[in-house]
């Protein structure tokens, strides 16, 4: 809970983030082994332009390598660790801005999910993925703990996808996308035949 002199949109939009995590975390605590690394719906392989990078941010120009990454990239991009990742690493990038260093925690860093998902040894855990849910939970904490009307109508700087708008606009956002990738690993799961207690 923010302090009495939190403006009202930053509680609310606390509170927001609070429901989010908790459903993410809670989608991904009751995720079977089963279920952690199947597939929620069919992915297309990416088209002839997309572009694979290595450890070094070098292009993937090996033919045989780039079509392992495909398939590593089909075979992973909608399951449940995958999406979870995506959904955490997007908040903690989003709540930075671009506005000054930034990486996510171990053994996260490093490995960026859009880089890294079809390369990566083996999926992330989920006691992993639930210990990024708490890095995020403190990070959002601590933000809107301290941030001004004045920050937040900073815009982006030019390196961030969504550079010029201002930093509110995209940190709003990021409930709505955190609520919904959960949404589609509980869906996932509960039609696999996973209990949902939803008190």
């Amino acid at each position: 809970m923010l302090t009495p002199m939190a403006s009202i949109w930053v509680e609310g939009v606390s509170r927001s983030f609070v429901q989010a995590l908790e459903s993410l975390a809670a989608a991904v605590g009751d995720c079977t082994d089963e279920l952690w690394e199947a597939s929620m719906w069919e992915v297309p392989a990416p088209g002839a332009d997309h572009q694979f990078l290595g450890p070094d941010w070098k292009p993937i120009t090996d033919a045989a390598q780039r079509n392992a990454l495909v398939e590593g990239w089909v075979a992973r991009r909608s399951t449940p660790w995958s999406v979870a990742w995506h959904a955490l690493e997007v908040l903690d990038y989003d709540l930075n801005g671009e506005f000054g260093p930034w990486s996510p925690p171990p053994p996260f860093a490093g490995h960026p999910h859009w880089r890294d998902l079809p390369s990566l040894p083996t999926a992330w855990a989920r006691t992993e993925v639930l210990g990024y849910v708490d890095h995020c939970r403190e990070l959002v904490h601590n933000k809107l703990a301290s941030i001004t009307d004045e920050q937040a109508a900073t815009p982006l700087p030019a390196a961030h996808r969504f550079g010029g708008q201002p930093h509110a606009f995209i940190i709003t956002s990021l409930v709505v996308h955190t609520t919904e990738h959960a949404a589609q690993i509980r869906q996932f799961i509960t039609g696999a035949g996973v209990p949902f207690d939803a008190s």
